[in-house]
């Protein structure tokens, strides 16, 4: 065996210490959600955002939502963990359905329309360059006709 091949397999057996002994302190923990990731991101805007203007609160506003995101990553209170997650994901709910409709818009902007019932004015798609087309809302079941 290889001098190389030793430390190659000394390095593993170091990494696969520290993950079981990570692994163990994290027993119980909160750990990370969606909430933090959106923490995070923050975070690092507001850091970005203070390089290049150098408004002093930018950095402070940086520097306590990272920490308020290491306390809820190792925090052991997992139901109120929880419940903030679940409190931002239902907020963010409407503005993620929201971009999603709108990539989803931006994919098939080639081959669908977009129209809006008279009615209701729910949106929906029709196939592009069809001419007039009477179709049925799947919102509110009524019919109209549009020209696409």
């Amino acid at each position: 065996m290889r001098k190389t091949d030793k430390r190659v397999i000394a390095m593993q057996s170091f990494l696969d210490n520290l993950r079981a002994r990570m692994s163990r302190f994290m027993y119980g923990r909160h750990g990370g959600d969606q909430l933090g990731l959106a923490l995070v991101i923050v975070a690092l805007a507001c850091s970005l955002a203070f390089t290049f203007t150098g408004f002093r609160w930018l950095s402070v506003l940086s520097t306590a939502l990272l920490l308020m995101e290491v306390w809820r990553l190792f925090s052991r209170n997992l139901t109120a963990r929880t419940k903030e997650n679940e409190a931002y994901l239902a907020m963010a709910a409407k503005p993620r359905s929201w971009v999603r409709r709108q990539r989803s818009k931006w994919a098939g902007r080639k081959t669908k329309a977009y129209v809006r019932c008279p009615h209701c004015h729910a949106e929906f798609a029709l196939p592009k360059g069809k001419g007039k087309l009477r179709a049925t809302c799947p919102s509110c079941g009524r019919k109209s006709e549009h020209t696409v």
